[in-house]
């Protein structure tokens, strides 16, 4: 007879490898579910709302021109690339070389370059999004409000939006420099700001471009989008 652990196992294997649900976060949308048309809410605007999953992949892809570090944000990079252990060039998570001394939090802009999903909940006046990455959250105002003065560093930041067009866009200030942007090391500072603009283009595919403006790590300001983020299948649409 055997060992009935061992059937557990395999039982597990199998839901794991046909699971809809993994089938649907991973697999970009074809035919005709692809061409459907972006739904919008009752006030007009594209209805962003979702759960959203990204393709496989570290790093913003760059738009143009690379990003030209300084060289104190190259002599970092390096290291970081390198393996480099110093409190200085620390990183934050399992990908890192020297995570697990500091468990920091991925924060913005990076949070959006892990493999987990995400979901939007919008609202006329504001917009949330929940990561499952280390359960972080963002709140964007769409009121028409200014970032505070004396506004306080964070991992996420603060984020005031408005509609161009059919196009989300939204800045963040206020980042601490605890964070890399995104997983392939590249570092930022306090003095960052991004301006992103999202775009749902049908029913099955968001855009997301952010500009990286950071005058302290960067020569000029640099533009980097993910590969494409598909919903997941949760009965909404």
């Amino acid at each position: 007879m055997r060992n009935r652990f061992v059937d557990w196992i395999l039982a597990g294997v199998a839901a794991l490898v046909f699971s809809p649900l993994l089938i649907a976060q991973t697999a970009p949308p074809s035919g005709a579910a692809a061409g459907k048309p972006a739904p919008r809410t009752p006030d007009g605007k594209p209805d962003l709302s979702g759960i959203w999953q990204r393709q496989a992949g570290f790093g913003f892809r760059v738009v143009g021109d690379g990003p030209a570090m300084l060289p104190w944000a190259e002599a970092r990079y390096q290291a970081s690339r390198r393996g480099a252990r110093t409190p200085q060039e620390r990183a934050t998570d399992e990908f890192d070389p020297n995570a697990y001394p500091y468990c920091l939090s991925k924060g913005f802009p990076r949070v959006y370059d892990g493999p987990h999903p995400f979901e939007i909940v919008q609202r006329p006046d504001r917009v949330y999004m929940q990561f499952e990455t280390d359960n972080q959250s963002r709140r964007i105002y769409l009121d028409g409000r200014k970032h505070p003065e004396g506004l306080p560093s964070t991992f996420m930041g603060h984020s005031v939006g408005k509609w161009d067009g059919d196009t989300l866009v939204v800045e963040t200030a206020g980042l601490n420099d605890l964070t890399w942007i995104d997983g392939l090391g590249r570092p930022h500072s306090d003095a960052l700001r991004v301006e992103e603009r999202l775009r749902r283009v049908n029913q099955d595919t968001l855009e997301v471009y952010l500009t990286f403006d950071d005058p302290k790590t960067y020569t000029k300001p640099w533009t980097g989008r993910m590969p494409r983020f598909f919903s997941a299948d949760d009965g909404v649409h």
